[in-house]
């Protein structure tokens, strides 16, 4: 049997609504500014809301908070590797190839660093995960049925938020999936690219997100299940992305010359920062069978 010839993959299609279709990255934006860390201020803690008659005689207090500020952000890298024998190579444009499955695989990359924070915990930066001891653990951690968890996430946004921000829902797509077959809770207007609650909230449906529950003081992550994974609130999330960078100029420049290996390893990076605002920070156990 010939071969005539090899045609081109085609290219990685990230989740439909995963964490970039909520979230546009900042990619216009010198990497020297942000690459090595850099501070993100915020407005959504006013340190007193208050509520006056005329006469000022009469007062409710909407909010009372301690201001955050900024928060200090350190950013990290996205790598993807290809080791590939030569006795076995074809005409497929490696360079470009391995640039598209950076861009494909991105996405995934940056919501398991959202939700897990492993780069975070092992280098012991400031930044800010879904499983951060922080979040507020809502119904002392008890598991409640999908619809029920969204119902007391969605109340308790608008109580976390001093400013009464919309906020940002984050879940793993088994609990999406029982939340769009449940009533329509979760809907997509043909006017966004994201699903969305009832009342409006953005839902980032992460094929990255573990389902992890918050850390405890030991320091240890709860393991989600197939029956029990957690559910998140936050404030705004942002995101910054570097260019692709190919590690490699050419093919020959990744040739494996030790011991006449006859392999070429390829290498593509690029520098990311994910984090959200604190002033919601929300956590909700999630019983997938009930």
């Amino acid at each position: 049997m010939a071969f005539n010839g090899t045609f081109e993959a085609p290219k990685i299609v990230p989740s439909a609504f995963g964490l970039l279709a909520v979230v546009k990255p900042e990619n216009n934006i010198d990497e020297d500014k942000w690459v090595r860390g850099f501070a993100q201020e915020w407005e959504t803690t006013p340190e007193a809301v208050t509520n006056y008659d005329a006469t000022d005689t009469t007062s409710d207090s909407i909010a009372t908070v301690t201001p955050i500020y900024y928060d200090e952000i350190d950013p990290f890298f996205i790598e993807v590797d290809e080791i590939l024998s030569t006795f076995s190579f074809n005409s497929i444009d490696r360079i470009a190839r391995i640039t598209r499955q950076l861009e494909g695989t991105t996405q995934k990359a940056i919501e398991a660093e959202l939700w897990d924070g492993a780069i975070r915990i092992g280098e012991s930066h400031n930044n800010k995960a879904l499983v951060d001891p922080a979040a507020t653990i809502l119904n002392s951690g008890t598991a409640l049925a999908a619809k029920k968890a969204l119902a007391l996430l969605e109340y308790s946004i608008g109580s976390a938020s001093p400013a009464g921000e919309q906020g940002v829902i984050h879940m793993t797509r088994d609990v999406a999936a029982l939340l769009a077959s449940d009533s329509q809770l979760l809907f997509h207007d043909k006017n966004t690219e994201y699903l969305q609650t009832i009342t409006g909230t953005p839902v980032i449906v992460g094929s990255g997100y573990s389902g992890a529950g918050p850390t405890d003081a030991a320091g240890d992550t709860e393991t989600p299940t197939a029956s029990n994974k957690w559910m998140y609130a936050t404030g705004q999330v942002k995101v910054y992305l570097g260019k692709p960078d190919v590690v490699n100029d050419s093919i020959a420049q990744g040739y494996a010359v030790s011991g006449n290996q006859n392999d070429v390893r390829l290498k593509a990076i690029r520098p990311a920062a994910v984090y959200f605002d604190t002033s919601i920070h929300l956590a909700v156990r999630v019983d997938l069978t009930a």
